[in-house]
């Protein structure tokens, strides 16, 4: 299960309102009650709502503090990418042969899969052109409202392998490769684990569905998606009482000789629903290899058998191809619909690979790539006359950056007047409708009108048995007087929870009074 709360920073701050500008009678009082509810008496709290139009505040509270901004740092990560690349950006993963195929369709030489940093060979892709999702993505695993996006998740691999098929190629007599000399992995991102890479099939992640057994002290089954050669689990995991906690693990990670893995799942699994678990892969260039393997197979391909998987090759191939050895390839589908992904379901790798891709495919630097990319950053957001010393940021998932609202509403004003701007609202979560506010203010008058990106991080505290939460919360509200205002709202460290029941869930609980500061702002000015 992805333990949300990691260690965090500690300060002490003093609570201090105040308001500015023209506003609707209310709003002082509607976000006082809820400022004052006893689970945020240790809690900072800050808070800007900006009238879009007239360019003025409406309500600040703590509103130049530097708040802990979680996921909320993905607004800056896609509008910058928009900005950057364009929203009709598109990558294009090529496969080469490095030999010659003779009469009888053997190819003398390797299969070579150029990553090209596309963040989407999945089953994401729909008939209609667009990306799917699921509200609760498969990257947070470990909670009954976890789905995978339904479909085969090597769907774009067996597209390759069929085009490989075409070209004329019956049989493989070197190695099945992939070629990630792009950037050297750069490890997991630090939200939900996934190994940042320049090739990322199914997200990095192999979806195992967990079923409990009819009553406790039963075995649970598992289904495994996709199933590649890559990666064996063994299942030693029984089923818990109903309504209790999940402790099942699956750190038991062992490398085998041949590059392979065997993982063995153990803990046990509450009787009642399946949960969805992601195991995240730790070479994510192997696991591309054999899963492209069983594509070219399955479409008639037959590899030798020293050159597939488990027989792993572990050097990189040559960076260097000619366009009379393209067999296939796969464009994805604009950067917009990427944004739109990221945006919905909170994707860390995704918005992590951003950086990468500014240096890579805007700067064109080989090397010292992060310094490149925010370097981009920091020159558009300048340019656009926005105050930087309320915003710090050093990824693109939010998993050490701080944002005042102050900052964040002025940002959310500029990339309203930008041509991107509608690729951006279109990828924010809808209050109580859709993404990660799906099950936030489901009830209130305010659902469907509110756009924003949320954000989630906290701590744990081993002192009381529980954690600290930081929630926040920021885009846009067309209010119920035709007002049209962009707001920011954060909530740094909460004491609360963490549970697959999202009634007893610290962050849920936070994200529930975020809610009901979007409701107050929708109905009151």
């Amino acid at each position: 299960m992805f333990v949300r709360f990691i260690v965090s920073f500690t300060l002490v701050l003093v609570f201090a309102a105040s308001t500015a500008g023209a506003r609707g009678a209310g709003i002082d009082a509607a976000m006082a009650k809820i400022q004052a509810r006893p689970e945020l008496r240790h809690a900072i709290v800050a808070a800007e709502v900006y009238d879009l139009d007239t360019k003025q505040p409406l309500y600040r509270h703590n509103s130049r503090q530097l708040m802990e901004a979680a996921s909320t740092t993905k607004l800056l990560t896609e509008g910058t990418s928009l900005a950057l690349l364009g929203p009709a950006f598109t990558y294009t993963t090529p496969v080469y042969r490095t030999g010659n195929i003779d009469a009888s369709g053997t190819l003398h030489g390797d299969l070579v899969l150029v990553a090209s940093g596309d963040p989407n060979l999945s089953q994401r892709i729909k008939p209609d052109g667009t990306l799917s999702f699921e509200n609760e993505d498969h990257s947070y695993d470990g909670t009954y409202d976890t789905a995978a996006v339904p479909g085969d998740p090597l769907a774009v691999l067996r597209d390759l392998a069929a085009q490989v098929a075409k070209s004329g190629v019956k049989h493989i007599d070197g190695s099945v490769v992939v070629d990630t000399a792009l950037f050297p992995d750069a490890g997991p991102e630090n939200g939900t684990g996934a190994i940042v890479s320049p090739i990322v099939v199914n997200d990095n992640l192999v979806d195992v569905t967990v079923t409990p057994g009819e009553r406790p002290g039963a075995p649970v089954t598992i289904a495994v998606s996709p199933q590649t050669p890559y990666v064996t689990f063994v299942n030693q995991a029984t089923t818990a009482a109903a309504k209790t906690e999940p402790t099942l693990d699956m750190n038991d990670d062992v490398t085998n000789p041949n590059g392979t893995r065997t993982v063995t799942i153990k803990g046990m699994q509450p009787a009642g629903a399946p949960m969805l678990y992601a195991y995240r892969v730790p070479e994510p260039r192997l696991f591309a290899q054999a899963a492209f393997t069983v594509a070219l197979e399955e479409a008639g391909i037959t590899v030798a058998a020293g050159a597939k998987a488990p027989a792993f090759r572990h050097d990189t191939a040559v960076t260097s191809y000619t366009p009379l050895d393209l067999v296939a390839q796969h464009v994805s589908m604009p950067l917009a619909q990427d944004a739109y992904i990221t945006l919905k379901v909170s994707d860390n790798l995704h918005a992590d690979l951003m950086p990468y891709m500014w240096a890579i495919y805007v700067a064109h630097v080989k090397t010292g790539l992060l310094k490149s990319a925010f370097s981009q950053e920091h020159q558009l957001l300048t340019d656009a006359g926005l105050d930087l010393s309320g915003a710090s940021q050093q990824d693109g998932l939010g998993s050490s950056a701080f944002f005042s609202p102050d900052f964040m509403v002025h940002y959310l004003a500029w990339a309203r007047g930008q041509p991107w701007y509608p690729a951006l609202l279109h990828g924010l979560p809808t209050l109580g409708v859709d993404g990660t506010l799906f099950d936030i203010q489901n009830d209130s008058p305010a659902k469907g009108k509110v756009f924003a990106k949320t954000g989630t991080w906290g701590s744990d505290n081993a002192l009381n048995g529980d954690g600290l939460v930081t929630k926040g919360l920021a885009g846009f509200v067309t209010t119920t007087s035709g007002r049209h205002v962009a707001f920011a709202f954060y909530i740094n460290r909460m004491a609360g929870k963490q549970s697959v029941d999202s009634s007893k869930d610290g962050a849920h609980a936070a994200g529930e009074m975020l809610g009901a500061m979007a409701t107050a702002t929708y109905l009151s000015l």
